[in-house]
């Protein structure tokens, strides 16, 4: 069976972003990440090299430091960096496991939700149940839900998606509590 992408560390970008943004500059970039690695924690050391026009992110986890290319990419509102794997594929993440990062391809990672056949009146259940679960780890991990006397962008996006599981006690406590809101300010 494979290994699943939610029990990996993942070493991604977004983790990352202030000293990738340093990288993209050509400047001296060092720090380390702590992080849970079966069960035990550890610690990832890693720095930035510079080779020709070429960016590297040196990683270094229990054995040699393996190097990873960095690929900028430019977009409408800013540049994005993404890592490369050994094989080629550029990704947002690369994850942990047997002591080397690579793509999830490499790994052979899926995630928790795909093993399980969804036609299935089992899968149907374990499908809903892991999604409900995202969506509540996505409201715990939320800061503030709450600008300019509003709900945020992204606190709304929570309500359409617990909207779209059923989670219908959710949604009527927020419309509630709006509705308190606005009635306090009149």
């Amino acid at each position: 069976m494979a290994e699943l992408i939610e029990n990996t560390f993942a070493l991604s970008a977004h983790l990352l972003k202030k000293d990738l943004r340093k990288a993209r500059r050509k400047e001296p970039v060092e720090g380390y990440l702590n992080f849970s690695y079966h069960g035990k924690p550890s610690v990832l050391d890693y720095s930035t090299e510079y080779e020709n026009e070429d960016a590297y992110l040196i990683v270094s986890f229990n054995a040699e430091p393996q190097r990873i290319l960095l690929s900028e990419h430019e977009l409408t509102f800013g540049t994005r960096t993404y890592l490369i794997c050994k094989c080629g594929y550029r990704t947002n993440a690369l994850y942990l496991n047997k002591g080397i990062f690579a793509c999830r391809k490499c790994h052979n990672l899926q995630y928790e939700s795909n093993t399980s056949n969804r036609n299935s009146k089992h899968g149907k259940f374990l499908y809903q149940h892991h999604k409900i679960i995202k969506i509540m780890n996505m409201r715990e991990s939320m800061g503030r839900i709450f600008y300019k006397s509003q709900y945020s962008k992204r606190f709304k996006r929570w309500l359409k998606l617990c909207n779209q599981a059923g989670l219908t006690d959710e949604i009527k406590d927020a419309n509630d509590l709006i509705t308190a809101i606005n009635s306090q300010k009149q």
